[in-house]
């Protein structure tokens, strides 16, 4: 059975490269319920940028809701789980 906060899914995707900025990456996280999207900008793709997202905007939504957030599922990509030893995030 699903429900709000069984499974998020989180992807980087590139949006393009702003003059005088930079490159500009959009952190997106769904949740696969309820269709929920929360997004923020980054001029960086690494993994700060995911923690950031987590901890500045999708956690608090969904504590203030008093609903847990179980599983969070991505592409694997660089930024989630790089080498293990110059990674910041643990992976299972």
């Amino acid at each position: 059975m699903h429900y709000l906060g069984y499974l998020g899914i989180q992807n980087t995707y590139y949006v393009g490269c702003i003059k005088g900025v930079g490159k500009i990456y959009q952190q997106t996280f769904i949740d696969t319920y309820s269709r929920l999207a929360i997004v923020k900008l980054y001029a960086d793709k690494n993994a700060q940028m995911i923690d950031d997202l987590l901890k500045d905007r999708v956690i608090p939504l969904f504590d203030k809701q008093n609903v847990p957030l179980l599983r969070i599922q991505t592409d694997g990509g660089t930024e989630y789980c790089g080498k293990k030893e110059t990674h910041t995030i643990n992976t299972i």
